[in-house]
């Protein structure tokens, strides 16, 4: 009975998606396969899930033909900073998230926290059918310090303990363990030796009790955000600054005297804080930075839209130009309440400020990359105002405004999340016998970023999503966030 209803789901799922025929080409469609090739005109045969042949645009298409002439052809995109199940409305993933994602080119997301079973569910369903959606990594909850019983997180109190969390996450069949910016030294130390034990990769943030060359020094595998918006998101721009260690001790005395001190009078101080990390920052710190971190293979995600999201960088960024009609309404108007909220108590000078900050975080990026740090495009959504699979497209733009070329953004989302993943050599690229992820777009992404959005289909591992069943997708999401 078990099996038999697990293949009823499967049947549903591709009921919603519509008939997959067995192979499909997609003809005459400029390829652009995310190597750094030049784009090419190509016939492109998918079959079993995986791309079987790219032959000349003349040749003769195998099985069902998708004309994609005046078309560009990319790899799948990869969100490698998402929360699936941290928020506590119960549908929100399988009705908003993994559609949305789906609907925008997304094909796999690296959940970065989240309740373990909630996640683990979801993982599964996508994997089996049940949910069409994007494929999903996940450390399961949040390894951090000291704080409340919550099932987001595990708090281990010692290296013992540390021990046994981490095992019992692998035991779980988590994909990475994800650390927070609470642990105190011993205990991330405890991670790295646990997870490098068990052959296991852990990820996220620099603890505020350390530094980012310690972090780098520990093994771990990527360091999230450059995220000024919450001065400790914002932990790699200490190890840019000329005055990182006094600037870090103060961002730790914020810390400890945030209990007891008046809300106004630590506000004023990481306001100065932050002023001091546009000050001082030195490009060539993190250029060197770059370096330390292409020697120990970490990579970064800096998550620029989250902040610029956040905390809107001018009085106009109201949240009236993003797509909220996705949003569930009770949500919506909770954001849009503090958003107004918010930008009616800001100063003119306040946001100069953050909009300085903002861009001293861009600067990071282009520098570390120019280092030869690893850059992955990561977007912190659900959170306020960063919407699932929208939200990636923002922040491409926003690494091309940092100085990337539109290919070197796209690749930050699709060649370089594989390689961070160790599976270049199975997908990440448009090559024969790799996994077929691909979006299919009405215009050349490689001339403007933003035609990364105009989207024809969507190919998930070879199952064919059109325009019109996406806008299908799209209509349910709005129609269930309405109620």
């Amino acid at each position: 009975m078990r099996h038999l209803l697990a293949a009823i789901a499967v049947a549903c799922a591709g009921a919603l998606t519509g008939w997959q025929p067995d192979t499909v080409t997609i003809t005459n469609v400029a390829v652009i396969d995310g190597t750094g090739a030049p784009a090419r005109l190509a016939n492109v045969t998918v079959q079993n899930g995986l791309i079987a042949a790219i032959s000349a645009a003349s040749s003769t298409a195998g099985g069902t033909a998708i004309d994609g002439s005046g078309k560009f052809l990319i790899p799948g995109l990869w969100d490698m900073h998402v929360h699936l199940a941290t928020r506590p409305e119960s549908e929100l993933a399988e009705r908003i998230m993994l559609p949305l994602f789906l609907a925008n080119g997304v094909v796999g997301v690296r959940d970065m926290g989240g309740r373990l079973e909630r996640v683990l569910e979801l993982r599964e369903k996508v994997a089996s059918g049940i949910l069409a959606g994007p494929r999903i990594i996940t450390p399961g909850p949040f390894v951090d310090g000291p704080g409340e019983a919550d099932p987001l997180f595990r708090r281990p109190a010692d290296a013992a303990a540390t021990a046994s969390t981490v095992s019992e996450l692998l035991g779980k069949k988590v994909d990475f363990i994800k650390v927070q910016s609470a642990l105190a030294p011993e205990v991330h130390a405890a991670v790295a030796r646990a997870a490098r034990e068990a052959h296991a990769a852990f990820a996220g943030h620099i603890p505020i009790s350390m530094s980012a060359e310690q972090a780098i020094a520990s093994g771990q595998r990527s360091l999230e955000h450059l995220s000024p918006a919450l001065v400790g998101d914002g932990m790699l721009l200490f190890a840019c600054s000329t005055s990182g260690e006094p600037l870090l001790a103060e961002l730790r005395a914020i810390e400890r005297d945030r209990a007891a001190a008046e809300a106004g009078a630590i506000a004023e101080r990481e306001h100065a804080l932050r002023q001091k990390l546009v000050e001082t920052y030195y490009a060539g710190k993190a250029r060197a930075l770059g370096r330390s971190m292409k020697e120990r293979d970490v990579w970064v995600v800096p998550t620029l839209v989250w902040s610029a999201t956040l905390r809107p960088l001018d009085r106009n960024r109201d949240g009236s130009d993003l797509p909220m009609q996705f949003v569930p309404s009770a949500l919506r108007t909770r954001w849009m309440d503090r958003r107004k909220q918010y930008i009616a108590r800001q100063t003119d000078a306040g946001f100069a400020a953050a909009a300085s900050l903002a861009a001293t975080a861009a600067r990071a990026v282009r520098d570390l990359r120019d280092g030869g740090a690893k850059v992955l495009a990561g977007t912190d959504a659900f959170d306020a105002f960063v919407l699932p699979g929208h939200s990636l497209h923002q922040e491409l733009q926003l690494l091309v405004s940092a100085g990337f070329s539109p290919l070197e953004a796209l690749q930050a989302a699709t060649k370089t999340a594989a390689a961070y993943r160790g599976t270049s050599s199975s997908e990440g690229t448009i090559e024969r016998g790799k996994r077929a992820d691909l979006v299919l777009l009405d215009a050349d992404p490689s001339r403007d970023i933003a035609n990364a959005r105009r989207i024809h289909g969507v190919v998930v591992g070879g199952q064919w999503h059109s325009r019109t069943q996406l806008d299908r997708m799209m209509d349910e999401v709005k129609a269930f966030a309405s109620r």
